[in-house]
């Protein structure tokens, strides 16, 4: 069996590589490895390796396009971000036929691209089965089997048995190996072999969050919590370290909840290791859960910067969306931070902008409070995605369709924007905090 992985470009007024990679897609190699599948891997999303800072991040390739239809009243340029649809064409004709063809989508509103390598490899590869799977067809499912129909399957998140059935039946064969995505720790490491060299890699420490935040699709997603056991993500660890990976990313929503049997043991077991790593955690942590414990082993463990997750200042705000963290808990955290050590110029705390009827004098409080504290902000436009109690609740407020069309659910379009909290109010706050930032 031949599979061939495809990580397709993307579209859209503004991206970069925050440490992104396709986990989901990796993972989903490695299982077919394990039944004997001869992989090959194309990741569109190609970086400028010159320009690749010292943390491993890195800026896409980019070319002005031209928008959809569906945008063209946006003042905004949009672009491609990765190769192009000639150059993936060229790479896919100079690739054995493969069996199968798996896809990935991430954001709901990058699906133009996914379309276009679905596209592509039905051009190059007539006679070969072609799959995605991703956040884009679990999120939107009638409109990814609308616009995604030369695919011969379309799989959501939690779809993995209707996967394997597929492969068994497609090519008459009988996978022997075929795990849940939430056995964790039955799960082989994902392929980033596949690559010349690896940057990076992240983590997959666990599934799901106790927390409901209201614009936040990870309890749809994933209902209930699982865990990965801390021993083995520290084998994980060892095994790409001995592939020369120094850069390690933590994408868990969920990291710091029971700290005492998960996140400590594996903080302590990689302080202990005879190698240091550079940790990152681009999802952030809840500032309610850090403790004096937690903060030392921060230090000693290496995370090279510490992302925490305010959203707002505002106490209805707080309250209403999920109530994870206030503004009290949270100096308390950096008290707690700042006593243990931890370098607070490296501590980012989001700020959420844009929220429906969310006025630009909150985000410009909390600004000002962030920066009175010494740490930096990062404003978080929101993002409008179906299945979320704030979607449901407010999406006939949006000014744009974002229940017709995905490429509406994109954060740059400001879909809430009103008298309260216009365009030109967003320009001035991100500007502010560039002043804010390099005053002088």
């Amino acid at each position: 069996m031949k599979a061939l992985l495809i990580n397709p470009s993307i579209y859209d007024f503004a991206a970069y590589s925050f440490w992104s990679s396709p986990l989901g897609l990796l993972y989903i190699g490695s299982i077919l490895r394990k039944n004997g599948a001869e992989l090959t891997l194309v990741d569109c999303m190609r970086v400028v390796e010159t320009k690749r800072k010292a943390d491993g991040r890195a800026p896409f390739v980019k070319e002005k396009v031209l928008k959809p239809e569906a945008l063209k009243g946006v003042r905004r340029h949009y672009r491609r971000y990765g190769i192009s649809r000639e150059t993936l064409s060229g790479e896919l004709s100079c690739i054995d036929r493969p069996d199968l063809v798996l896809i990935t989508s991430i954001m709901t509103y990058w699906y133009p691209g996914t379309k276009e390598a679905v596209e592509a490899a039905r051009e190059v590869f007539p006679g070969s089965r072609i799959v995605v799977g991703g956040i884009y067809p679990s999120l939107c499912d009638e409109q990814a089997r609308q616009q995604l129909r030369m695919a011969d399957l379309i799989v959501k998140h939690n779809e993995i048995e209707t996967f394997y059935r597929f492969v068994d039946d497609a090519l008459s064969t009988t996978l022997k190996f075929r795990p849940s995505i939430y056995e964790l720790d039955a799960l082989p490491y994902p392929c980033y072999d596949l690559y010349d060299d690896i940057p990076f890699v992240p983590l997959l420490t666990s599934f799901g969050c106790i927390y409901r935040c209201t614009y936040c699709a990870t309890p749809y997603m994933h209902p209930a919590i699982v865990r990965r056991s801390p021993f083995s993500v520290l084998e994980e660890i060892k095994h790409w370290h001995g592939h020369g990976v120094k850069r390690f990313v933590i994408y868990d929503d969920n990291f710091l909840h029971e700290k005492d049997r998960y996140a400590k043991p594996l903080l302590r077991g990689i302080a202990e290791l005879p190698f240091r790593i550079d940790i990152f955690n681009p999802n952030a942590v809840n500032a309610a859960l850090i403790d004096e414990e937690l903060a030392e082993l921060f230090c000693s463990s290496g995370f090279r910067e510490l992302r925490i997750g305010l959203e707002t200042t505002d106490p209805e705000t707080q309250r209403s969306t999920g109530g994870k963290v206030n503004t009290r808990v949270f100096e308390k955290a950096l008290a707690i931070l700042r006593d243990a050590g931890f370098d607070m110029e490296t501590v980012s705390v989001y700020i959420l902008a844009g929220l429906p009827f969310q006025k630009w004098e909150t985000v410009k409080g909390a600004i000002d409070f962030l920066f009175a504290l010494g740490v930096r902000p990062y404003l978080a436009e929101y993002t409008p995605i179906p299945h979320t109690e704030m979607f449901e609740k407010y999406c006939r407020f949006a000014r744009y369709p974002i229940t017709q069309d995905a490429l509406y659910q994109n954060n740059a379009l400001l879909s809430f924007a009103w008298e309260g909290f216009t365009e030109k109010d967003l320009r001035y706050l991100k500007q502010y905090v560039r002043e804010k930032r390099s005053p002088g």
